[in-house]
């Protein structure tokens, strides 16, 4: 008998859409659906085109993936020309493609991840009884008729909900002040719960007035910091969140307890990072420059814990620690909440790219749960594991994420490719129960950063800013103007790239879950893997153009070493450079063979001149210093450092010792030389691409006037994000596909762990 459903869907939808259709089985409905995922066959079988010609309804999973599936386009297409029944479930926030909006456009749809598997199942079951399809137990003569996207919109409107010093007082909001007041009962430790064990889960939104910005999305104009602007108390009662005004960061408190009060402004500062609420309810801490704070909420009064090096993120644990990663995310300390001395408890990687987690610290801080660094940049192939703090062993969990959360209902939580997965985990043997599963999709992160936007409560509320992976992106020429063109390479994560010596070419670092170089023609975008051994990154292109530099690492350990390949070359690379804990090359002196290289993040010369090649220090020590590019005329060194607590870009003279000029200004870096030499190119934190004349014959300060070139939201990665073509006429970026959009809105889910036991 054939099926009287078939389901369309990209095979990286495999795990949640198999979840669905269990579900129409079980109750009993036919349903027809490639187990071996259509995105992966070569052939668009027979079996396929025939299972759509009898099926009555076709569903069609929605997600990034799916609409850039063309098996997917043709299964749809198909259904439409044969008149089916065409059902859209979104997995999470998609914009259906051009080629689909003809058979899509003004369908009535399911939105996935705004409903409980409960709900979803029964507008399904609904749907598809209504089409003619057998759903045991739905009387199709008794179901009543709606409107397309009805049920979604009274939905939202009722569970809207607005921040109530921020806009008028409506009726909506002064109902749900009720709600809340009734809900949020007490701030100490002992009562805690938001919720009892029967009350349903609910979704809720926080609007956000026009005039303020939070940094995320579309407004975030801190590449490197998003991702890290909300959090939840452990009892559910406070929210803590940044706001942005003029790049400048605010740190608020909204108290749901009393839900019409004021939010409470608790610090602004150019270098605010991290949410960290005490365990009783009491005190939020965070990093501002280099000094851990806490404030008690009921007073305002602030306390200087502790200073720590270039803060991350971090965790207040239960057992009167704050513990934090640090010193661009290699080490993982903690410090006693009184104040203390800190203490360190493991140490990573140097490499760029290769950081510790955000930490959860299980109750009494018996251990750490955190992501390891992985095989690459792309952190949502990162390992997370649990770090024993009495026996310093390592222990892997078997998931990979980032942002992970345990709650003692018994569940392990984390973020990966844009959405918050949920699976059952065992304390005490350390142990996943079953494979993870999307329970939220379309949040804030970004995967190059370990970061994402969202948190999870000891009462089991999630709070969260809708999104996506903020990492992914297509490489695009960028002209002075600011216009962008992009280059029809796939989207994806991306790492560094640069620009052959003739502009014909583009070497470029692509994540997944290790990394590789690639070698792009930029005439027609066809591209070639240079490397396969190895996760490998940073390339730099030899001074002639027939090969590539790069660094490179076994998968089994964290040696990082420097090798070199020929364009279309057979057998291994070479060698160039021998093991270290960080590398990442800058740039080739101009008329010597001399590499400008970062190691341990000190910038090192490399002198290739000899047989046996050289190095020697040529900055740091106490400070971090990054990527020394050598000037066209090879006469000046330019890099950032951070000696003032805060990064700022010097240009050092290679002739006269000791002279160096700063460009004035914070949080200004990646820099680049005009191929001329007589201008720089270089970032300010609201991204902003700035240029300043140079002219190496005033003896004064070559720097001239700075002068802004244009704004672009561009993707941050490890190193230089960008390449000047050598004709000096355009930049390579790598530049969202899509624009994000403004967060408008705080989404807030209450009672969770109630749907997470029908999950499981």
């Amino acid at each position: 008998m054939s099926a009287e459903v078939f389901v369309s869907y990209s095979s990286q939808d495999h795990s949640q859409v198999r979840k669905i259709i269990d579900r129409l089985r079980d109750a009993g409905i036919s349903v027809w659906m490639d187990e071996g995922g259509i995105d992966a066959a070569t052939l668009w079988s027979e079996a396929i085109v025939e299972a759509i010609n009898e099926c009555k309804v076709l569903i069609m999973m929605v997600s990034r993936h799916s609409t850039d599936s063309a098996n997917v386009v043709k299964e749809v297409m198909l259904a439409s020309e044969s008149s089916k029944i065409i059902l859209p479930v979104y997995l999470e926030p998609a914009d259906i493609p051009t080629r689909l909006k003809y058979q899509l456009t003004g369908i009535q749809h399911s939105e996935a991840y705004n409903l409980t598997p409960d709900e979803l199942f029964d507008e399904l079951a609904r749907g598809l009884a209504k089409n003619g399809v057998m759903v045991p137990g739905y009387d199709v003569n008794r179901i009543p008729v709606s409107n397309s996207n009805s049920h979604r919109k009274k939905r939202g409107n009722k569970q809207s909900c607005h921040i109530p010093t921020m806009i008028a007082m409506t009726v909506t909001a002064f109902v749900l002040g009720l709600f809340f007041s009734g809900l949020f009962k007490s701030n100490s430790k002992s009562e805690t719960s938001v919720t009892n064990n029967l009350a349903p889960t609910k979704r809720l939104k926080l609007d956000i007035p026009g005039d303020e910005n939070i940094p995320a999305g579309a407004d975030n104009p801190f590449p490197w910091g998003g991702g890290r602007s909300i959090t939840i108390s452990p009892s559910g009662r406070y929210l803590g969140y940044y706001t942005i005004t003029n790049n400048i960061k605010n740190l608020n408190i909204l108290d749901l307890n009393n839900f019409f009060d004021e939010k409470k402004l608790i610090s602004s500062s150019l270098e605010l990072l991290g949410i960290m609420f005490s365990p009783d309810n009491k005190w939020i801490a965070f990093f501002d420059k280099e000094k851990i704070k806490k404030v008690l909420i009921e007073t305002g009064e602030a306390t200087i814990i502790g200073e720590t090096r270039v803060p991350n993120y971090g965790y207040w644990a239960d057992d009167g620690y704050i513990y934090y990663v640090h010193s661009l995310g290699r080490k993982l300390s903690r410090i006693k909440d009184i104040g203390s001395s800190p203490e360190l408890l493991h140490e990573g990687p140097h490499q760029e790219g290769a950081t510790l987690g955000k930490p959860y610290v299980v109750s009494g801080g018996k251990g750490v749960i955190l992501a390891f660094p992985g095989k690459g940049i792309n952190r949502n192939y990162a390992p997370i594991k649990y770090l024993d703090l009495n026996t310093k062993e390592i222990k892997e969990l078997g998931v990979s994420g980032i942002w992970p959360y345990y709650h003692q209902s018994g569940y392990l939580l984390f973020a990966r490719n844009g959405n918050i997965w949920a699976c059952p985990f065992d304390l005490d043997s350390l142990s996943v129960g079953a494979n993870p599963v999307p329970i939220v999709n379309g949040i804030s992160m970004n995967a190059i950063w370990e970061s994402a936007n969202y948190s999870v409560s000891e009462s089991g509320s999630i709070v969260y800013l809708e999104g996506r992976d903020e990492s992914q992106g297509i490489p695009a020429w960028v002209d002075l103007e600011g216009n962008v063109t992009p280059t029809g390479m796939p989207e994806q994560l991306y790492g560094i790239s640069e620009i052959s010596p003739d502009g014909k070419k583009i070497a470029i670092q692509i994540a997944t879950e290790k990394d590789d170089i690639w070698i792009y023609d930029t005439e027609n975008w066809q591209g070639s893997r240079l490397t396969n051994e190895g996760s490998n990154g940073w390339p730099l292109w030899s001074k002639d153009g027939s090969g590539v530099v790069y660094v490179s690492r076994p998968l089994e350990n964290e040696e990082w070493s420097l090798y070199s390949k020929k364009l279309n070359s057979i057998g291994s690379p070479e060698q160039i450079w021998e093991p270290a804990k960080g590398l990442i090359p800058g740039s080739w002196h101009p008329s010597n063979d001399l590499m400008a290289l970062n190691l341990e993040s000190d910038i090192w010369f490399i002198d290739f001149n000899n047989t046996k090649p050289s190095g020697e220090i040529f900055a740091g020590g106490d400070y971090l210093e990054w990527v020394g590019l050598f000037s066209p005329d090879g006469n000046w060194l330019s890099y950032s450092a951070d000696k003032q607590g805060i990064y700022h870009i010097y240009i050092q003279s290679l002739k006269e010792k000791g002279v160096t000029y700063q460009i004035s200004g914070d949080n200004k870096g990646e820099v680049l030389w005009a191929p001329n030499g007589n201008s720089l190119y270089y970032f300010e934190s609201g991204g902003n691409l700035l240029t300043a004349e140079f002219d190496s014959k005033n003896s004064s300060n070559p720097i001239g006037e700075e002068k802004k070139l244009f704004y672009l939201k561009y993707i941050d990665n490890p190193g230089n994000s960008y390449d000047v073509h050598p004709n000096g006429k355009k930049f390579l970026f790598v530049v969202p596909k899509k624009p994000y959009k403004k967060i408008r809105d705080i989404r807030l889910i209450l009672n969770l762990k109630n749907e997470l036991k029908n999950l499981f």
